[in-house]
């Protein structure tokens, strides 16, 4: 803990019982260790975490295997959100959650057909819902019409993740970013476990 001073004063008073000093010493040795302490303390800051935060710092990628074993560009912005969450940095974990989401999103493109150069959130999800809402079913591309119930079910997890964030993410020129810190608990929360669902479809049932 780097707490230089107290070492000092703690090997004094270690000395001091080796050598049978005198209870008025001992007591004067342990009154400056507790000064030092205070003292050294006070420069430092402490989180306390409860379990389930504990757990969730400790072990950020558990419940998303799956999904990092199909993209596993997306673990490092997982594990950050995840330890966002724990630490109640809960801006941080939403902005986490939609990069993790776009490293899914590139590999949906490449099966729907998007031919955006800027390929990522806006135009996978506006192809998404061309197809979905806007396509009959007889126009679709043959590879994708098998598919078209699985991507009916992601476009209505677009849609619920999209009104979850609604006013709070910007996403412009290919770049994120958080347009609030106004994200309690419950809203981060919501954000993350559809984020996790939406990312287990895809890695388990997106074709290869």
């Amino acid at each position: 803990l780097g707490l230089t001073a107290s070492l000092v004063s703690l090997r004094r008073t270690f000395l001091l019982l080796e050598e049978k000093c005198s209870f008025g010493a001992y007591k004067k040795a342990i009154a400056e260790l507790q000064g030092r302490l205070r003292d050294e303390m006070s420069g430092r800051k402490f989180f306390s975490l409860d379990t389930a935060e504990s757990e969730c710092y400790a072990a950020p990628l558990r419940g998303w295997e799956e999904v990092v074993n199909r993209f596993p560009n997306a673990s490092g912005d997982i594990e950050e959100m995840s330890k966002c969450f724990a630490l109640s940095r809960y801006a941080g974990a939403v902005f986490h959650s939609v990069n993790a989401i776009e490293c899914g999103l590139l590999e949906l493109g490449k099966f729907i057909g998007v031919q955006d150069p800027k390929s990522g959130w806006t135009a996978v999800s506006g192809r998404l819902e061309v197809l979905v809402t806007k396509t009959k079913y007889l126009d679709l591309p043959p590879a994708i019409q098998p598919h078209f119930p699985f991507l009916e079910q992601l476009h209505g997890t677009v849609a619920s993740l999209k009104n979850a964030w609604r006013n709070k993410i910007s996403h412009t020129q290919g770049k994120l970013t958080v347009m609030t810190a106004d994200f309690n608990y419950e809203v981060a929360e919501e954000i993350i476990l559809a984020t996790r669902a939406f990312l287990r479809r895809l890695a388990t049932e997106l074709p290869v």
